[in-house]
């Protein structure tokens, strides 16, 4: 089998553990990866516009976001100490945002995260990928959803003076695609009980439970959707399918989520977050919400999900003397290459990707 055919079909992972010179200087890919680099450039030159400052991601800590959808941690041994490598940058990026006098701040942050293996089947998952993560202070969770629709914006518009070279690229992976789709906002917003409600209806059609079983291995997937859990990754991927411009899917019920998101005060037992999701199957870009600065509440939300809270001293004592209001969201850099590119698999927008469950470069 040829590079461009491995590349050209719906690719299994370990179709990375091959020769990853010929993967990496296929022409394909190099393309992939110059439209990463423009992506990247073009997130930036907004965020900046918009008043935000950029820091560098801290790496290393007592503790990362336990609330990352079944990742477990990488932990290291840290001068006769266990640290954690960051899964993400949410309980900094609060800090920083609560401290800078702009009240707006992003990373270009590296994830690692122990994925479980058969997050490889679901096309968007790796274990080492990067997102650019923003916190701004005094604000809402609807607030930073108009921020993540905007910023959405302007990067496909930019993308737009690259279509003649994006359309090899289309074309390579057999989509059929003659133009970048024309974001149109606001956005569609539903919520996370408007979402099930429509995929319980679709889960009676017998043709769709068949599609998703075949597909991504599930053996009873009508039996996964719940109004008190997140969407599993199937249903999210035909909830995608089903619309043809970005949307938003909030107010998550509260178990579905990390402690750092907030209840609203008036609807006990509902998150005030969000994800944005891209249409055409390509499912979740970006995941945010509004977080929950005050301590009594935080502390409680620890004891509901088992975490310890001596492991984020540093933590509480920052909420208990500094704590605001902040909302915020990442934006997956692959995801969004994977959108704009309309790739078969996540694992093609970055070289050596590090896919769930296979060894590889």
């Amino acid at each position: 089998m040829t590079v461009s055919q491995k590349l050209n079909e719906q690719l299994e992972p370990q179709a990375f553990a091959g020769d990853i010179f010929k993967i990496i200087s296929h022409p394909a890919m190099q393309e992939i990866y110059r439209f990463r680099h423009r992506v990247a450039v073009s997130i930036r030159e907004f965020l900046d516009k918009e008043g935000f400052v950029e820091f560098d991601p801290i790496m290393l800590g007592p503790i990362t976001d336990p609330g990352t959808r079944g990742a477990s941690e990488f932990r290291v041994s840290y001068y006769g100490r266990e640290y954690r490598l960051m899964r993400s940058g949410i309980l900094y990026k609060q800090l920083l945002a609560s401290a800078m006098e702009e009240g707006r701040i992003y990373f270009f942050y590296p994830n690692l995260r122990h994925e479980p293996i058969d997050a490889n089947k679901t096309g968007r998952h790796l274990v080492e990928f990067v997102q650019v993560d923003l916190e701004v202070r005094d604000v809402d969770h609807f607030q930073v959803m108009e921020i993540a629709e905007k910023l959405l914006k302007h990067v496909v518009n930019e993308m737009e003076r690259y279509e003649d070279r994006l359309r090899s690229v289309w074309k390579f992976f057999g989509s059929d695609r003659e133009s970048l789709p024309d974001v149109k906002l606001p956005l569609e917003r539903m919520t996370h009980r408007e979402a099930v409600e429509l995929l319980m209806e679709q889960a009676r059609n017998e043709g769709i439970v068949k599609e998703l079983k075949r597909k991504f291995g599930v053996k009873r997937p009508q039996d996964r959707l719940s109004f008190k859990a997140e969407i599993p990754w199937e249903w999210e991927w035909y909830l995608s399918r089903m619309h043809d411009q970005p949307f938003f899917v909030h107010d998550y019920p509260r178990g579905a989520r990390g402690f750092y998101d907030r209840e609203y005060p008036g609807k006990p037992g509902i998150l005030m977050d969000f994800d944005l999701i891209a249409p055409e199957g390509h499912g979740e870009l970006s995941s945010g919400a509004a977080r929950e600065y005050e301590i009594f509440k935080v502390f409680a939300r620890m004891r509901e999900t088992n975490e310890n809270p001596e492991l984020y001293r540093w933590y509480l004592q920052f909420l208990r003397d500094h704590g605001r209001p902040t909302a915020g969201f990442g934006v997956g850099i692959e995801r969004l290459v994977k959108y704009i590119c309309d790739l078969p698999s996540v694992h093609l927008a970055r070289p050596a990707p590090k896919v769930p469950g296979v060894y590889s470069p």
